[in-house]
């Protein structure tokens, strides 16, 4: 058996809360659709048995009959057999979107939040999907026993990995005990593989800058109830952060040789830039016209300044004691400057007030 697993599209996302424009949001949506379709043709070039999609395929807010229409019209193209739970972001109630719509033979959805059985001739598939936003401690197995002449798959879009047991947080070793083959989780955007068959495939485009590294689908051949794992790389961006450790004087080239390290070439690079170490007293960064020299290697680049000036305060106090400057950093003194944000600040006072004289 030759299967997919994906999860955490959210196609219909706003990014509302993201650093990245707002102006950029419609082409990083169409980007979502763009990795899923690569998924899609995958299946058909490969002949994939089956698809198991785990969750949170779209955001419910800001999904429409139209958008859902075209997801059953492309997931249709597939010649799989897709089964498909629902998660946090795409809860199943009566009436939901996937009743709306004429879903096709090849598309199974769990439509419950109690496990559901859907047979096929060699593989059942068992499934849960939420009908509300947070479930804790969720009690799946009890009288359950599986078929062990058949491949046994769970799917479940569930948080395994924090404290946090809102979400579908169920029995790993009762799990294990029972004999499912494969388990295919979503939630988790990072792809992530635990007690060998709990598999989080991540998101399939990435999201954020929190989501560095390879996004895709886990492709997954079971045979004789052996496992056997690939990974499908289907995304179109690519999101990366460094850190760049300046030494006195900022040098822009080397910033760039930075940069083109860890650029991938094939793929949108979103790329955030730390800026670290001590800047050389009188020198100004402008952090505005260096990111819009440095766009021409990115999709898009963010820099944030961490620097710290080298600024001798007991010496500039030492000629500036009657005077406003003086004021200044004999009040400062009561400050934290452990505090990242107040040291920054008192750096900033400082250095206008010695710009403007005062």
């Amino acid at each position: 058996m030759k299967f997919i697993h994906s999860a955490d599209f959210h196609l219909g996302m706003k990014f509302s809360k993201s650093s990245i424009p707002q102006s950029m949001s419609k082409i990083r949506r169409q980007r979502i659709w763009t990795a899923v379709e690569k998924m899609v043709n995958y299946s058909i070039e490969e002949k994939v048995d089956y698809i198991f999609l785990s969750g949170d395929l779209y955001n419910i807010e800001n999904f429409s009959i139209s958008d859902i229409n075209r997801l059953v019209d492309l997931l249709s193209r597939s010649t799989s057999q897709i089964c498909i739970v629902g998660g946090n972001h795409d809860p199943i109630y009566n009436e939901s979107l996937w009743d709306m719509v004429d879903i096709g033979d090849n598309i199974n959805v769990f439509k419950k939040d109690i496990l559901e059985k859907i047979e096929f001739d060699d593989v059942d598939v068992y499934g849960i999907s939420y009908n509300k936003f947070n479930y804790s401690n969720v009690d799946l197995f009890e009288d359950l026993r599986l078929d062990k002449l058949k491949t046994n798959v769970l799917m479940i879009h569930s948080d395994l990995l924090t404290e946090n047991d809102s979400y579908m947080f169920f029995d790993q070793e009762k799990a294990n005990k029972l004999g499912f083959d494969y388990i295919a989780l979503g939630h988790i955007h990072k792809p992530t593989i635990f007690n060998d068959k709990f598999v989080y495939p991540g998101s399939i485009e990435p999201l954020s800058f929190k989501e560095k590294g390879a996004h895709g689908a886990v492709v997954g051949n079971i045979e004789n109830h052996n496992l056997e794992l690939d990974f499908l790389d289907c995304s179109c961006s690519n999101f990366n952060e460094i850190d760049f450790q300046i030494t006195e004087k900022f040098s822009y080239y080397d910033l760039v040789n930075s940069i083109s390290k860890v650029i991938v070439n094939d793929k949108k690079n979103y790329l955030r830039v730390n800026l670290k170490g001590q800047i050389a007293e009188g020198y100004d960064l402008d952090i505005k016209s260096l990111e819009d020299s440095l766009k021409k290697y990115c999709e898009y680049i963010e820099i944030k300044d961490f620097t710290e000036s080298n600024i001798d305060l007991d010496k500039i106090y030492e000629f500036n004691r009657n005077n406003v400057l003086g004021y200044f950093i004999e009040e400062s003194k009561s400050l934290d400057e452990n505090d990242p944000v107040v040291k920054r600040a008192i750096e900033l006072g400082i250095k206008s007030l010695l710009e403007n004289n005062i």
